[in-house]
């Protein structure tokens, strides 16, 4: 049920990602605040789906580096967007944050799971 739960909001991210990042922006792209943005999404979304994906992560952390490194490309076909090296960059060190954290802290959903689990 957790497992299932953790699957369901992990595709909300995802698909949120894809959203944001292909409408108008939503923050003033000013400096560089969006590479934080951009930082912390992916690290965000890494983290999530490496509790449940806890063999071969690095299958994963590729998935999802081509995930940026696709709606990188994609802006460019957007009028509001435009397509940025640093972003993908951004959204590639966001996934090695993310791998590192889940390295750190147990599998989540089992961990819920177990306390939630009728006795």
């Amino acid at each position: 049920m957790i497992a299932r739960l953790w699957r369901g909001v992990g595709w909300l991210g995802v698909a949120a990602a894809l959203v944001l990042s292909l409408t108008p922006p939503v923050i003033n792209e000013a400096g560089h605040t969006d590479k934080i943005v951009h930082l912390s999404g992916y690290a965000v979304l890494m983290f999530w789906w490496a509790q449940i994906v806890v063999r071969r992560r690095w299958r994963l952390a590729l998935a999802v580096v081509l995930f940026g490194a696709a709606i990188e490309l994609l802006q460019g076909l957007t009028p509001d967007r435009d397509p940025d090296v640093f972003d993908a960059l951004a959204n590639t060190g966001g996934v090695l944050l993310g791998w590192f954290a889940a390295r750190l802290l147990p599998n989540l959903p089992d961990t819920l799971g177990k306390l939630f689990r009728p006795r």
